[in-house]
């Protein structure tokens, strides 16, 4: 990324107060100038509200721009940024917007006419090649989402994901609701990252107020993230070793995962954690009695994550070792630091008032995947736009590029190690 030229870029746009992060409003010019400057890396996704197109990146901290629609059109990122594609279609099919120059303009969302009026998938080329379809409709329980496996020599040479199967446009749910009335709709939108998205939306609603949380609240909320994201890896570790043919060890990551999942039900009412977060706070606080057997789970995950890095399951997991050994680095930093967070969280009020502001915000939470980031903008306290952003669409075009040279036992591995939600992308 070229900072100097970014920073110019920058400060020579226009700004529009937003908690969270400033946003710069560019003319078209140098909202594809930007594109073209930043790194794609850093990209975390696009929306359409007010109007404008959207654009946010994070490294350190966020960073969000917005470009007017001319007619109902903007200038495409994906060009420069093709991991902007699917953001493009979605916001096409959400909002009737066009990414003028896109690199792909395919509908992004089933609508119910049948498969019929969907495109086909790009015929082999090669002579010997061929197709293999896989779901959504299978005869095992599966993930909505359509996968076109185009094999050559035994190996993969091409994947494509069809996504729109599951779509439910949460984001639009969440319209003329209040903020704590709409953080459950927010919460639902991928199962493995409740608690982070939860978390997200409310930090948007929160800056967006210029509410400050009780730090109580701000450290337990700390602590369950950690919980979330522990859980959310030993979940994709067993997934990928039961496809790498290591049953035992799949079947004992599994049963901590559960055993944590059974504490953190007694602990904050939910396995999940579902809807204990809540703009300006949370809804229920920790109940002691349940710390000593959430310590006694946490510390049986360290013992059996570390196997995950011994030489003969490093052998099996193939192309998702390394994937594999940073979610097991991940739960081996975690693990040992949660109960004593709870343990310290200074005693007081969990939950703040919102004033009813008429603002935007941004907040942002690590998931196990990424950063998710929800964006807002309140009228009187009730919420007139939203969006919702998590990184699962831009995993899942790297899953198909990582694909490619692999066989359908491998990927299988691979892609349970990557463990995209479906939900998560077709939002």
């Amino acid at each position: 990324m070229s900072d100097a030229e970014i920073a110019a870029l920058l400060a020579a746009a226009p700004v529009e107060p937003c908690g969270g992060a400033a946003l710069h409003l560019l003319a078209p010019a140098d909202w594809l100038r930007l594109a073209e400057l930043v790194d794609p890396a850093d990209f975390a996704g696009l929306f359409v509200a007010d109007g404008r197109a959207h654009a946010l990146f994070f490294r350190a901290a966020p960073l969000l721009v917005a470009v007017a629609l001319d007619n109902g059109a903007y200038p495409a990122l994906s060009p420069a940024i093709p991991e902007a594609g699917w953001y493009e279609r979605r916001a096409a099919e959400t909002h009737g917007a066009t990414a003028t120059g896109a690199t792909d303009t395919r509908p992004a969302i089933r609508h119910g006419e049948g498969d019929a009026a969907w495109p086909r998938f790009d015929a082999p080329a090669d002579e010997g090649a061929f197709q293999v379809g896989q779901g959504p409709v299978a005869g095992l329980i599966a993930r909505p989402v359509h996968r076109r496996f185009t094999i050559a020599a035994g190996r993969i040479a091409r994947l494509e994901h069809r996504h729109g199967y599951a779509h439910r446009d949460i984001a639009a749910l969440l319209h003329g609701k209040s903020p704590r009335a709409a953080a459950r709709f927010a919460a639902r939108l991928a199962g493995d990252a409740v608690v982070a998205h939860a978390l997200a939306f409310a930090r948007a609603a929160e800056a967006a107020g210029g509410c400050d949380i009780p730090p109580r609240a701000a450290a337990l909320r700390a602590a369950m993230l950690d919980i979330e994201r522990v859980t959310a890896h030993l979940l994709a570790l067993a997934a990928a070793l039961e496809a790498a043919g290591r049953p035992g060890l799949a079947t004992r990551l599994g049963r901590v995962r559960d055993d944590i999942a059974a504490a953190v039900a007694v602990l904050f009412g939910h396995r999940l954690m579902m809807d204990a977060v809540t703009p300006g706070g949370l809804e229920v606080d920790a109940r002691p009695e349940a710390l000593p057997a959430l310590a006694a789970a946490l510390a049986a995950a360290a013992p059996s994550v570390r196997l995950v890095g011994g030489f003969r399951v490093r052998r099996a997991l193939g192309p998702a070792a390394a994937l594999a050994r940073d979610r097991a680095r991940a739960v081996l930093a975690r693990v040992s630091a949660i109960v004593p967070a709870i343990e310290a969280a200074p005693p007081g009020e969990i939950v703040a008032a919102l004033p009813p502001v008429s603002a935007a915000g941004l907040g942002s939470a690590a998931s196990s995947r990424g950063m998710v980031h929800h964006w807002v903008k309140l009228h009187d306290g009730q919420i007139a736009a939203a969006a919702l952003i998590d990184p699962a669409p831009r995993l899942a075009s790297r899953l198909e590029e990582a694909a490619v040279g692999l066989d359908i036992e491998g990927f299988a591995v691979l892609e349970a190690c990557y463990a995209v939600p479906t939900g998560a992308i077709d939002g």
